[in-house]
């Protein structure tokens, strides 16, 4: 999947192309469809199961959010039409309708904590596994820490102990606490991957969805740049 991307010329990663490396390295998915236009959604919406996701799939537009491009507990089927339609109306206004590649349908995942998990390049050390909370709180907290690569059972522990919201993980005001192993999981083979494809440059997976202890972790959305 990373030399088709290469034989683009490179840059990011179609969605399925996205599935198909986490799906390599272990690191699940809420099952999905990509889907090329409204009557696709909807019959992919109801192999999935609603309520679903429906989100844009472009290989350039990489910050959906900014295109109208993320809809979530969509429960039937007007509401995936809707939500294709206003993807469309929007990357129309702004003459960008030639970046969609359709749409990513997903099942809508279980309730849990947010957090981010990431490949940057550090023109000293290579590749820096990045970790911290999820969602837009990545960008506004700072809440994040690094470790070079490869990393270690060790570094991966202590990686998901050190932002400061990991109280948030443990069990804050009630709420059931988040699986740390499966995010130390997530770490270590996000490190193996590039371990073992260093033509991949970026990864950002955020977000992904702890689940509650001994349940594992979803990875929610995905994006991958390989050079």
């Amino acid at each position: 999947m990373c030399r088709e991307a290469q034989r683009r010329g490179g840059g990011w990663l179609l969605p399925d192309e996205v599935d198909r490396l986490l799906a390599v390295f272990g690191l699940p998915r809420p099952e999905a469809r990509v889907a090329f236009n409204e009557d696709e959604a909807v019959q992919c919406a109801r192999e999935l199961g609603y309520p679903v996701a429906v989100k844009l799939a472009s290989a350039t537009l990489v910050h959906k959010t900014e295109w109208q491009g993320v809809h979530l507990n969509i429960a039937d089927e007007a509401g995936v039409r809707r939500a294709v339609q206003a993807m469309r109306q929007e990357l129309a206004r702004r003459d960008m309708l030639e970046a969609m590649a359709g749409v990513l349908v997903q099942k809508m995942a279980p309730d849990g904590i947010d957090v981010f998990a990431g490949v940057t390049q550090d023109p000293t050390f290579g590749p820096v596994i990045a970790f911290g909370l999820g969602g837009t709180a990545v960008e506004v907290l700072g809440d994040v820490v690094f470790r070079i690569t490869p990393l270690t059972d060790r570094d991966a522990h202590d990686m998901v102990r050190s932002i400061r919201g990991w109280p948030l993980l443990t069990g804050f005001r009630g709420q059931p606490p988040a699986d740390a192993a499966a995010a130390e999981e997530v770490l270590l083979r996000l490190s193996r991957m590039v371990e073992e494809i260093p033509d991949i440059v970026t990864v950002d997976l955020n977000p992904v969805r702890l689940l509650p202890a001994g349940r594992g972790a979803l990875v929610l959305d995905a994006r991958v740049r390989v050079q």
